[in-house]
């Protein structure tokens, strides 16, 4: 877990170049070019066919441009790949003299030519018609457009060659058979591992009850539907992926590293950055990390520009005649386990947590008494301080489904495991930023407690068995909402008191002139069960005395005694800020603003703001139900845990996946190969393949009513179908067939589920059917015991082309979807 830069230190050595500020983008017939405005004789190349490299030399001019402010990266769907560009962005303002932006709008260029095209035609006439202020014929903002590729894609799979019904599914033809049904999956092979007829009798002979309603997908119409339905579920998929880069908070800067404290940077705080970004960042919070693969590979250094999910609110304020004071509030979320609400809670087995945000606090003073002339702030103040808290849910392993305003949360690992991740998360956080101060404001009674005592005793358990320094953690549980009934919000200030200690010892960075004075000691990590609207109530209050302590250090203030309020608009200013940080995270974490905004806003608790809470619940429930399941799967896919069709298999299931599952599932799968082969494979042959399958483990019948594990086993002497069991790690039953009563292979594709394109597809969806002409031993696998298993033979009715009645098996093979 520990924090990384995407660049070794070998790697660094290529970072001469700086960082690409702009782009013009221009269409050609192999790809896209992206010539850097600042430095013309620099091109990236993007090619249809996948290659990225970059070219110097002359400057190409081409009428039709297109700015774009900075390139996202490159993320492959089911039809195409895409070039993810900025189209429009804000500037947020300015820290330590470097600007700031906020992504406003993003599109999403096809990496094919034809629609690739219509969406460049699209962006070109947009920038036109605003660049010559004619408003009335503008186009509308489509972000997330991808031209009009249904068609385009209609017409293609219109000329594409088809597979008759009366071919053999020998070889890649048989797997370019779409068909909805299970029941004409199969043709005799020319090519079984044992030999064979050729003749159609499978699909002659199959019954009648498994033959009728089937309908096999072949015409022009029917290809063109299902088409057509992959297209639009790609392009819902874009539509989400524009959505979470040009609405939900994504930040960058082109000489400033927004993925480090201020401390971390320590002397690029003066020096600057006059390398590529992706020399230096903090890969933990470089959201686009993994699309942008394709550049840092590819020789793209210099256009890969890292942006950060959070939120940047920046404010200045005249404190006297002398001195300005500009005040930052900057929060980096992690993507590690990145997610939504309900969809992601707790830890994950590496110890990255939930809703996990960095937020740092940054002070600028510029005055005149010392500077001699006034200098605008950010341009060369003459101090700069810093102070970084972190958020994130309670690290160990607990879950919480959103059914209904107020779900139980429930504790998922067991003592040790808990204790194990939570470990890791906090040796990792103390490498990173010293000494864990663990303010928990969740309640100590009803719903909340189960997970808020769970949490207190993995925190325990750390200490005890020393897997973490007891003297770098301290727990202190503060029960948010028992504090704070009837509306008393004043009383945070009493937790304020109660951390005051911890609060001057453990200080904050502060640079001047040339150097740091101080730097900060250890971190307030602060959660409640979203770690959202309390948390950001506490951290700001937190923020705030460490503010006031700042002031008075730097001998500004006024009336220490007073504190904020001796200087007219700067608590006002402050309480601004950290209200608008709140709404941008838990905008990002829950879909709506910050509940109690109206406290943080103005330090009073009122009942128009308990309506806008209940409000706000009540639209999170419902984008927690409609919503977050898809916003999730996306998410996961953007950051490199789930695989493109995974988000296609959402909208059909409704549900996203924990990117554990994927390992889970293929280290479960591992230990049932092995031990179905311990079990079954009789002394002295030898395996030659095994592999995880689903089968009916039924004789003669291809529907497959479970999605349970089998195992299919070939030695040198039989071939075993294996029925495993996970919750017992045992074999429950198995089939034998020996290699001498083996009558006959067939493969090719096998649909069970057609409710998505993928399910339809031969290359994903393919399997196997063993027949086979003696009676097979049946056996269980229980030690000491033999009896007669369920698979139980029907009526023979495949027959051999000399009229031997045969029984077969099916088998699936199995992905990771299924």
């Amino acid at each position: 877990m520990a924090a990384e830069s995407p660049l070794s230190i070998a790697d660094r050595s290529a970072c001469v170049t700086a960082q690409v500020r702009q782009s013009r983008l221009s269409l050609c017939s192999t790809g896209y070019r992206l010539q850097s405005v600042d430095s013309p004789t620099s091109t990236l190349v993007l090619r249809f066919d996948g290659q990225v490299f970059t070219e110097t030399g002359s400057k190409v001019e081409d009428q039709q441009i297109v700015v774009v402010h900075a390139v996202v990266g490159i993320f492959k769907l089911e039809q195409h790949s895409y070039v993810l560009a900025v189209t429009d962005s804000h500037l947020q303002g300015t820290i330590c003299g470097k600007d700031i932006y906020e992504v406003s709008g993003v599109c999403a260029l096809p990496l094919d030519y034809d629609s690739g095209k219509i969406v460049f035609q699209e962006l070109l006439q947009e920038q036109t018609t605003t660049a010559s202020g004619d408003k009335s014929t503008a186009v509308p903002r489509k972000s997330y457009s991808t031209g009009d590729v249904a068609g385009l894609a209609a017409a293609q799979l219109e000329n594409s060659s088809r597979v008759d019904m009366n071919d053999d599914l020998t070889g890649e033809a048989g797997f370019r058979w779409l068909s909805p049904q299970i029941s004409w999956m199969f043709r005799p092979s020319k090519d079984s591992l044992v030999s064979g007829t050729e003749d159609g009798a499978t699909g002659s002979s199959t019954p009648q009850t498994e033959r009728e309603g089937s309908a096999v997908v072949e015409t022009s119409s029917g290809v063109r539907k299902t088409s057509t339905s992959l297209e639009r579920m790609e392009r819902r998929v874009v539509e989400e992926i524009a959505r979470v880069f040009s609405t939900s908070g994504m930040f960058y800067a082109f000489d400033y590293d927004l993925t480090r404290s201020l401390q971390a940077k320590d002397r690029q705080v003066i020096d600057g950055v006059s390398e590529p970004l992706a020399c230096i960042a903090d890969r933990d919070y470089w959201f686009n990390w993994h699309i942008q693969q394709p550049l840092l590979t590819g020789g793209g250094l210099a256009w890969a520009l890292p942006l950060v999910q959070g939120s940047v609110q920046i404010g200045r304020c005249q404190i006297s005649k002398d001195d300005v004071v500009q005040i930052s509030v900057v929060s980096r979320r992690n993507w590690r386990r990145i997610g939504m609400r309900y969809e992601r809670r707790g830890a994950d087995t590496n110890g990255n947590v939930a809703n996990f945000v960095e937020t740092e606090q940054i002070l600028e003073l510029e005055s005149k008494q010392e500077s001699g002339q006034h200098v605008d702030v950010g341009a060369h103040p003459t101090h700069i301080a810093s102070f970084v808290q972190t958020r994130g849910s309670m690290p160990f392993l607990w879950t919480q489904t959103g059914a209904g305003l107020h779900p139980a949360a429930v504790v998922a690992g067991t003592d040790d495991s808990n204790a194990a991740t939570c470990a890791q998360h906090l040796q990792h956080e103390i490498s990173r930023v010293g000494r864990q101060v663990l303010v928990s404001l969740v309640e100590h009674g009803g719903r909340e407690a189960a997970v808020g005592t769970a949490y207190a005793g993995v925190v325990g358990r750390c200490v005890a068995s020393e897997m973490v320094d007891a003297r770098m953690v301290r727990y202190v549980p503060w029960d948010f909402h028992h504090e704070t009934r009837g509306m008393r919000y004043e009383n945070v200030q009493q937790l304020v008191e109660q951390l005051r200690g911890e609060i001057s010892g453990m200080g904050y960075y502060w640079h001047a002139g040339n150097a740091p004075l101080t730097t900060q000691h250890g971190i307030f990590r602060v959660n409640c069960m979203d770690c959202l609207d309390r948390t950001n109530v506490v951290q700001s209050a937190i923020a705030r005395a460490v503010f006031n302590e700042q002031l008075v250090r730097l001998g500004v203030h006024a009336a220490p005694e007073l504190g904020l309020a001796a200087h007219p608009g700067l608590e006002p200013t402050l309480n601004r800020l950290w209200a608008n940080n709140g709404d941008y995270i838990s905008r990002q974490y829950a879909g709506t603003s910050a509940m109690k905004g109206d406290f943080t806003r103005t330090g009073r608790r009122n009942f128009g703001g308990m309506v806008n809470d209940a409000t706000y619940s009540l639209a999170r429930l419902w984008i927690n139900t409609f919503r977050d399941y898809f916003s999730q799967a996306v998410l996961d896919f953007l950051v490199g845990n789930h695989a493109a069709a995974a988000v296609f298999r959402t909208l059909i299931d409704l549900r996203s996946r924990e990117p554990d599952q994927v390992r889970q599932m293929a280290s479960a799968r591992e230990t049932a190969v092995r031990t179905s082969v311990a079990i079954v494979v009789r002394d002295g042959e030898r395996v030659q393949l095994a592999c995880v399958v689903q089968s009916p483990m039924a004789l003669d019948s291809l529907k497959i009513a479970a999605a349970a594990d089998s195992v299919l086993i070939l030695t040198d002497a039989a071939v075993y179908v294996c029925s495993y069991c996970d919750r017992q790690q045992k074999v429950s039953e198995f089939l034998r067939i020996g290699l001498s009563v083996l009558a006959r292979v067939q493969y090719g594709a096998y649909i069970t589920d057609t409710r998505t394109p993928q399910c339809l597809d031969p290359s994903r969806n393919h399997g196997v059917v063993l027949s086979f002409a003696l009676a097979p031993d049946h056996h269980s696998s229980s030690p000491g015991y033999e009896f007669e298993s369920s698979l139980a033979a029907t009526q023979p009715f495949v027959s051999s082309a000399d009229g031997e009645k045969l029984h077969f098996i099916a088998c699936k093979v199995a992905t990771e979807a299924q």
